[in-house]
């Protein structure tokens, strides 16, 4: 449909709303809005609007002055596909055993996260609502066949490819939109893509490396600087993209009805930041830009919610902001534009396998303390990885811990964790003092203990079940089990129905080869329409398609 036909009908549903309103019905009759989630990879609140002096982000400080920012966010890891399950599903990744990083590194035994059958992602619950969904790049939540798009399941997204858009849609349904920024990962530290990118950039330094702050568990040497710099950089490219997309929004129309949530997947792509679940690991920025139709009256434009805020109360909140009903099994609560949304008290955080090395490290933390309880203690944070290796900043760690230049707390890392960390985050940001052991802190640290063995028992935290043994239940025999494929009938008017033959599998549909639809009704064929159906559990192969024909 063209922008000014959208722009038409969207005023004539403003107009509709209003005369609603004098007959007290305006949640019946207003429109839905769009929903655009940009979320960047490995990045902490390296932002302008955030404090930081450092940053070149004027798209984003841009967008915060018109939006609201919340500063207390937190991931439920400081990496990506356990986060992503995470949020994508609103629950926290190891009560569906997802909690490793990644599924499909597992050597042992091949495997994919099997989430309970009713249990769906939120796009999919957006798109079974009306919502035109897609999804522009990264999926990476541990049941898709792949990371990257075009891993399904195939019933989450109407449009599941790289450059995706709201643009995709074939008509004037309300979008929502996921597009991931891989400009600030971990692997654009890596010297051979630092060459690549800054090849291309008019501007390669934005910021100095005199000038960036150094933290206390780095050494303070030219590479540490660099590297640091070299993010910044990163930052500052990824934020003008950002621009892009709300120009883009802009000029087709529809910036006045998308909400824009702007985020990061966990925090810095740095050692000691990703993985870990320190601040520097799970502590991220969010932007929420609300359109002046939307805008909730106590978010003022430019405001700060100061709220603690998890990854898993974002899907329960986006499916508020839609007008749906949020399913009772998510963890999370809708708290984005809430007037009356319940203050969190804690956020948790969970620490598992990455790549080749086994950890299990879970985390709560209040607004004041963290409490890390570490049920592998001895093994250090500061271990040798591939990937990580590949960074010139992890080498020069790696040659100051050699020549014995690491100071006390920069050794820290490197030392066998204990069992037990406690920190003030207010006092010690930077999480470096241990306070376990501190007689002042007694009580703190028990009701912090038991709090964290409470929510691992409530939520069903499946870290304590090996590995091996979550996969041969998932996938039996490192076999990927299959969707029976859907039994269809059709009546007299040509109206099909859909009986799945594996419980509460999703179940697609399309006409000759049009895309996949989302099957919530029965659908109605004309005659000589030929439909072709199929299923999908999360976690298992697709069902082969069955067809009917209106003869």
């Amino acid at each position: 449909m063209h922008t000014h036909k959208k722009l038409f009908s969207r005023r004539i549903a403003r107009q509709l709303g209003a005369i609603a309103l004098l007959f007290g019905s305006l949640a019946a009759a207003q429109e839905r809005p769009n929903i655009l989630l940009i979320m960047s990879e490995d990045m902490s609140a390296r932002v302008g609007a955030f404090g930081d002096k450092q940053a070149v982000t004027p798209n984003l400080d841009q967008l915060a002055t018109r939006g609201t920012r919340y500063p207390n966010t937190f991931t439920t890891a400081g990496v990506c596909a356990p986060s992503r399950a995470a949020h994508i599903l609103g629950v926290h990744q190891m009560s569906v055993g997802a909690h490793h990083m990644r599924t499909n590194y597992f050597k042992p035994s091949a495997y994919r996260t099997v989430p309970p059958a009713t249990m769906k992602a939120y796009p999919e619950l957006l798109r079974r609502a009306g919502y035109f969904t897609f999804n522009n790049s990264k999926l990476d939540y541990q049941f898709s066949t792949r990371e990257h798009s075009g891993g399904g399941p195939f019933t989450i997204w109407d449009s599941d490819k790289r450059g995706a858009s709201w643009r995709d849609r074939s008509d004037d349904k309300p979008f929502f939109g996921f597009i991931t920024l891989f400009d600030t990962h971990e692997s654009k530290i890596f010297p051979e893509n630092v060459k690549a990118s800054n090849a291309d950039r008019v501007k390669p330094n934005i910021v100095s490396p005199a000038d960036v702050i150094v933290p206390p568990y780095f050494p303070d040497s030219p590479t540490v600087r660099n590297d640091i710099a070299q993010h910044y950089a990163n930052i500052h490219y990824m934020d003008k993209i950002v621009g892009e997309i709300l120009l883009q929004l802009e000029k087709d129309g529809e910036a006045e009805n998308t909400i824009v949530i702007w985020t990061t997947d966990h925090g810095d792509g740095l050692p000691r930041s990703k993985r870990e679940i320190y601040d520097s690991g799970i502590k991220v920025p969010m932007i929420v830009y609300w359109p002046e139709q939307y805008r909730p009256k106590e978010n003022t434009a430019g405001g700060e919610n100061t709220r603690l805020i998890s990854f898993v109360d974002l899907g329960p909140s986006v499916l508020s902001l839609a007008g749906i009903k949020v399913p009772e099994h998510m963890h999370g609560a809708a708290r984005l534009g809430q007037v009356n949304a319940p203050d969190r008290t804690y956020v948790f955080a969970a620490k598992d396998r990455h790549d080749e090395l086994l950890s299990r490290e879970r985390a709560v933390r209040s607004h004041n303390f963290k409490y890390i309880r570490n049920h592998l203690p001895g093994s250090p944070g500061g271990n040798h990885m591939n990937y990580r290796d590949r960074q010139d900043i992890m080498q020069d760690l790696w040659q100051h811990l050699e020549d014995g230049k690491l100071n006390a707390t920069q050794r820290l890392w490197f030392e066998p964790s204990p069992p037990e960390k406690l920190y003030d985050v207010i006092n010690d940001p930077y999480e470096v003092t241990n306070l376990v052991s501190h007689p002042d802190h007694k009580k703190t640290l028990a009701t912090l203990r038991s709090t964290l063995h409470d929510w691992q028992n409530s939520v069903g935290d499946m870290g304590e079940i090996p590995e091996i043994e979550m996969a041969r239940r998932f996938w039996p025999d490192g076999l990927q089990p299959t969707t029976q494929v859907p039994l269809l009938a059709r009546n007299a008017s040509g109206l099909v129905t859909v009986k799945n033959q594996t419980p509460h599998a999703s179940v697609g549909y399309r006409f000759g080869s049009g895309p996949w639809l989302l099957y919530t009704a029965p659908v109605a064929l004309t005659k000589g329409q030929t439909a072709y159906f199929k299923a999908v559990r999360y976690g298992w192969a697709e069902s082969t398609e069955t067809s009917i024909t209106m003869e």
